[in-house]
């Protein structure tokens, strides 16, 4: 092996890839480099992790607590675990020495550089000549999932190690022998993929279970070994990588911000013709075809339904790969490895696999399985690299070829890039021109109150207003304080929803009786009635050069206090919607089968929580277990408007997470007209002070 021309190569493999992003990008110059690329969905949130990694709040196996965010307190992170802390902590080097824009797209542009680099070496190790390398290598860099991705979730593009879970599965399979440096590479393999986005973990997970279930099956007890070791040491990996996390819950109580359904393995499942099928097609004709033929009408059940197309080289490569495998099946051969490990990844993976199965269970935390298209794809361009070699694609004159075909193949992947440089320019300049205003007018670590109320995380678009455009006065300020970004169910967040309904003034009131020195108010998240009253208010300090975000300066009270908190309450599936009877002054939730609720209490709380209990069809023994004790045995009416009345005292209960538990007696009454399953009534729930009747 020439080392001398295997750097070299590998030095032309990174440019081209670089020279592809900066062609997808159109980034030809600094000032490019500067501008922002994009703007909206997920961006703001995982520039906001790149930003607290750049201030030092994003440590590992620290809890993530983000001290410029959720003001008067700080914003609790450890219930949305994002263990990427690579990804994080390398952009926000970048920023912190570059800026928030010229920082993060350098980060993108060394993505693909890096994942064009690691697949070469990758291609190497497994006997690639350096012609065929260099052609896959650049092909994956260019991926249309990693240039969709780049748009949403960076730490999703980072998947420069995938090529390597094929390397490391495939010698497992064939039972190599590992050197002293081959378990050293296994571990770094193991700990870069937990420190990383955790959907690439689970899939290296999937990986390895055939290569060490099987041979156990099979009593080949040393063939276990390796690849047994590597889950272990995977998971274990893993846990130190959420172990912030985890210190988060037992120092503060875990709230539950949100809850998966099993709809969304439907919506964001694995559907085999995605890979084949692009939504969006630089070839009019062929983009034409396949919206009509297929997306358009897949399209209400698809999500993120444009990352997963392979390109035809590739879908070449899969259809290739399927006939191979069959035909050396039926001649009781052995197929190629990439045959069977993806007919495994895709019985899993595909919507309706085994992973709706283990759905059914619950386990719902891997939910976008159609993020597996950019590993099928590195498997087959793996398997593309070798057979190149095999063939002496391109040896001698043949070389000519390579350059044609890999920018026709780099073309077919690259999505269209349809986006308005400056109309995003003025929109982040527009943010930037209120955070400038702010700094300039405010004492350092003033509190803005941000308003409308958002929630954090994943929150739907309120008018006009982004979901995570709160976040971007966080971004491009150095050091003011601002209320949004709180996980939701929290005691420390929830105060402010006592705040809806009021009027300006008297939020005015609140506000500086807290300490905030101003109300940054996006009017473009409110409707045309709620601009007119804070208008008739009084007039804006600051308008935005666009005119869509105002700024009404406060006056923070000299000794401020803070506001009072109230326990949080998160409720199980089992629990319907709020349904309101005015004229018997009732409000309940209808609830089938054993459910629960869990509570996260604040300190020094200081009231008692009371609600009522009422049974359909019959009277019915309702059982509560107050985490996992029992509390109380109540039985519950069948009768409307008449329930029993249940009181709990929080009071008695340490600061933290809590849970209660309903056991009804029996079965559920049969499904009624609308296809609900209803056993009890949860009644007029309340919370009041301790010292009340």
């Amino acid at each position: 092996m020439n080392r001398g021309k295997d750097l070299a190569c590998l030095v032309l493999t990174g440019c081209l890839a670089l020279l592809a992003a900066c062609i997808y990008f159109q980034c030809y110059s600094l000032t490019i480099l500067k501008q922002p690329w994009f703007a909206f969905d997920d961006i703001p949130l995982v520039q906001a992790y790149a930003r607290v990694a750049a201030e030092g709040e994003a440590l590992p196996w620290k809890p993530r607590l983000v001290s410029r965010l959720n003001a008067p307190f700080v914003a609790n992170w450890c219930d949305f675990p994002t263990p990427d802390e690579l990804i994080w902590d390398g952009c926000g080097i970048l920023i912190g020495w570059l800026g928030v824009n010229a920082g993060y797209n350098t980060a993108l542009l060394l993505i693909h550089v890096l994942t064009a680099c690691s697949f070469f070496v990758a291609c190497r190790t497994l006997g690639a000549g350096r012609s065929a390398s260099l052609f896959c290598a650049v092909s994956f860099s260019a991926a249309r999932f990693i240039f969709i991705r780049d748009s949403v979730h960076i730490n999703l593009s980072c998947c420069w190690h995938l090529p390597w879970l094929w390397v490391a599965s495939n010698w497992f399979w064939h039972q190599r022998r590992l050197s002293r440096g081959g378990w050293l590479g296994l571990f770094t393999l193991c700990a870069l993929t937990a420190w990383q986005n955790p959907y690439y973990w689970f899939f290296w997970q999937l990986m390895l279970l055939p290569c060490w279930l099987i041979p156990l099956l099979r009593k080949q007890f040393k063939a276990v070994l390796a690849p047994l070791a590597a889950s272990l040491l995977s998971a274990i990996c893993l846990f130190l990588g959420q172990l912030d996390s985890l210190l988060g819950w037992w120092a503060f109580g875990k709230s539950h911000p949100y809850q998966r359904s099993i709809q969304e393995l439907i919506i964001y499942g694995l559907r085999l013709p995605d890979l084949v099928f692009p939504e969006g097609h630089h070839w009019a004709a062929f983009d034409q075809w396949s919206h009509t033929s297929y997306h358009l009408q897949a399209y209400p059940l698809a999500g993120e339904k444009d990352s997963a197309y392979l390109g035809l080289l590739a879908v070449g490569v899969m259809f290739y790969v399927a006939a191979l495998g069959v035909t050396r099946l039926l001649r009781q051969q052995s197929p190629p490895f990439v045959f069977g490990m993806s007919l495994w990844l895709a019985a899993v993976l595909s919507t309706g696999g085994l992973s709706m199965l283990a759905g059914s269970f619950g386990l719902l935390l891997f939910r976008c399985t159609n993020r597996a298209s950019i590993l099928f794809l590195a498997g087959f361009l793996l398997f593309l690299a070798l057979r190149l070699t095999r063939w002496r694609v391109f040896q001698g004159r043949r070389l000519v070829l390579l350059p044609a075909l890999l920018a026709l193949n780099v073309w077919d992947c690259m999505p269209p890039l349809n986006q308005d440089r400056e109309a995003l320019a003025r929109y982040i300049d527009n943010q930037k021109a209120t955070v400038s205003y702010l700094e300039g007018s405010l004492p350092a670590r003033s509190m803005v109150f941000q308003w409308p109320l958002v929630e954090y995380p994943e929150s739907q678009k309120i008018e006009k207003l982004w979901g995570y455009e709160q976040l971007l006065g966080y971004i491009y300020s150095q050091n003011l304080r601002f209320s949004y970004g709180n996980c939701r169910n929290r005691p420390e967040s929830s105060w402010q929803l006592h705040l809806q309904g009021q009027k300006p003034d008297q939020i005015r009131h609140e506000l500086e009786d807290f300490g905030f020195a101003a109300l940054w108010l996006y009017s473009h998240g409110l409707k045309e009635q709620e601009r007119k009253q804070w208008l008739d208010w009084r007039q804006p300090d600051f308008r935005s050069p666009q005119g869509d975000l105002w700024i009404y300066r406060l006056k923070p009270a000299t000794h401020p206090t803070l506001p009072e908190l109230e326990p949080c309450f998160s409720y199980s599936k089992g629990f319907y919607g709020v349904e309101k009877d005015a004229s018997r002054n009732l409000t309940w939730r209808w609830v089938w089968g054993n459910a629960s609720i869990n509570l996260l209490l604040p300190a020094n709380c200081r009231t008692r929580w009371r609600f009522g209990l009422s049974a359909l069809g019959r009277p019915r023994s309702i059982q509560l277990l107050l985490d996992g004790k029992p509390y109380a045995r109540v039985l519950a009416p069948a009768e409307y408007a008449v329930y029993r009345q249940v009181e709990v005292d929080l009071t008695k209960l340490s600061p933290g997470s809590h849970r209660l538990d309903f056991i009804p007696d029996g079965p559920a009454l049969a499904p009624l007209e609308e296809g609900r399953r209803l056993t009890f009534q949860y009644i007029n729930e309340s919370l009041e002070p301790s010292a009340g009747p």
